[in-house]
C-alpha cells in the first residue's frame, strides 16, 4: 500500500511514496485496544438503525453498514470521552449519529459527482440508480436528526445542526465554484473548514457537552478537531494525486474531473511558470479530463514542488492541532489523539 511519508520530523518534511508504514499499524492498534469495545458498540448501532422492513432500503442500509471507511470521526468521539473521563455511554450513540451525517453527504457526493466508486466499491448512485440514492442519503440525514432529537434538548443539538447546515454550505459553495480557477486560498480553506474540519470539531467537543465540561475545555477540543479536519482534507486533497485507483478507493485525478480546484492546483497557478498556468487554463476551458491529461496535471503539480508545499501546510496544521490537547493531563488515550496528526499526514487512504 502506498502512503504519504515525511521521513523523521514532521517538522521537516519531504514527499516520499513509501510501500508500508508500521507506525500506522502501531497507532490502529493502539486505538484497537483502548476503544476497540466501544467502536463496535457504535458499529452495531450504524447497523441497527440502518435496518429496515422494506426494501430496497433495507439492502443500501446493510450496504452502507459494510462499507465502513475508516470510522475516523466516531474514534475522534470515543478517545476524547475517554481522555477526558466521562464515564457515560451516550457518546456511543452520538458517534453513530456523527457518522451519519458524514455517510449522508457522501452518498449525496457520489450523485452530485456521478461517481461509480466509494471506499473502493460501487457507489449507492452507481448500483441503485440516482433516484434511489438520494433518497436514501436523504433518509440517512433525517435519522441523525431524530436520533439527536430524541435525546431531548441539550445543548449538543444545536451544535450538530449547525455543524450539518455548515457542512452542506461548504458542498454547495464548492459545487458554486466548479472549476473556478478564480479561486483564491481563504476561499478554499472556508470550503475545507465547513464540508470536512467542522465535523471533526464536533466529533472531538461532543463528549465534552455530554459531560457539561467547561466551556474551555469544548473550545480546546474544538481547536483541536478543527485543525486536524483540516490537514485531513489538505492531505486528502493532495492523495488525488498520488495514489491509484486501488488505494484510494476511487479514480486518481478525480477532484479536477469533477470540477473541485484544490490547494496542490491553485499553487500551480499562483507560483508555477507561465507554460503550466497556460496548460491548467487549458484543461479546465476544455474540460480535457483524460488519464493522460490528467497525469500530465499530476506531474507538473509534483514536478513544480506544489504538492510538497501543499503537504507542509497540512502538516502546519496537524503540529497546530497537538498544541490544543496541552491542557489535558497525561493518559493512554491523550498518547493516542496526540499521534492522530501522524496518522492524517502519513496515511495513503
Amino acid at each position: 500500500m502506498l502512503g504519504v511519508f515525511w521521513g523523521s520530523s514532521m517538522g521537516t518534511p519531504r514527499l516520499q511514496v513509501i510501500a508500508k508504514n508500521p507506525e500506522l499499524a502501531r497507532i490502529g492498534q493502539k486505538i484497537q485496544a483502548l476503544v476497540g469495545e466501544d467502536l463496535q458498540e457504535v458499529e452495531a448501532t450504524i447497523a441497527a438503525h440502518l435496518r429496515s422492513p422494506y426494501s430496497p432500503v433495507a439492502e443500501m442500509g446493510a450496504y452502507l453498514a459494510e462499507s465502513r471507511g475508516k470510522r475516523l470521526r466516531p474514534i475522534l468521539v470515543l478517545l476524547t470521552a475517554k481522555m477526558i473521563g466521562y464515564e457515560g455511554r451516550r457518546h456511543i450513540l452520538y458517534a453513530a449519529i456523527l457518522e451519519f451525517i458524514h455517510t449522508a453527504t457522501l452518498i449525496h457526493d457520489d450523485i452530485v459527482d456521478q461517481a461509480l466508486l466509494r471506499r473502493g466499491r460501487a457507489s449507492l448512485t452507481s448500483r441503485w440508480g440516482p433516484e434511489q440514492a438520494v433518497l436514501m442519503g436523504d433518509r440517512v440525514f433525517i435519522n441523525a436528526m431524530h436520533l439527536a432529537v430524541q435525546q431531548g434538548w441539550s445543548d449538543l443539538l444545536p451544535v450538530i445542526s449547525d455543524t450539518t447546515l455548515s457542512l452542506i454550505e461548504g458542498e454547495l459553495i464548492q459545487s458554486h465554484r466548479k472549476w473556478d480557477l478564480t479561486l483564491r486560498r481563504d476561499d478554499n480553506l472556508e470550503i475545507l473548514k465547513k464540508k470536512t474540519a467542522h465535523l471533526f470539531a464536533t466529533c472531538c467537543a461532543t463528549p465534552a457537552y455530554l459531560q457539561g465540561s467547561p466551556p474551555e475545555v469544548r473550545e480546546s477540543l474544538q481547536a483541536f478537531g478543527l485543525n486536524l479536519g483540516i490537514a485531513f482534507q489538505l492531505v486528502d486533497d493532495c492523495l488525488d494525486f498520488l495514489s491509484d485507483d486501488a488505494t484510494l478507493g476511487k479514480p486518481a485525478g478525480n477532484d479536477l474531473k469533477e470540477g473541485k480546484i484544490t490547494l496542490p492546483l491553485l499553487l500551480l497557478l499562483e507560483k508555477g511558470t507561465p507554460e503550466d498556468k497556460a496548460f491548467l487554463e487549458a484543461v479546465v476551458a476544455a474540460r480535457r479530463f483524460d488519464p493522460e491529461t490528467l497525469a500530465e496535471v499530476s506531474r507538473r503539480v509534483q514536478e513544480a514542488g506544489m504538492l510538497d508545499e501543499a503537504l507542509r501546510t497540512a502538516v502546519s496544521y496537524a503540529e497546530a492541532a497537538r498544541g490544543y490537547l496541552d491542557p489535558f493531563p497525561p493518559s493512554p488515550y491523550r498518547d493516542v489523539l496526540l499521534r492522530m496528526p501522524d496518522y492524517i499526514v502519513r496515511r495513503s487512504f
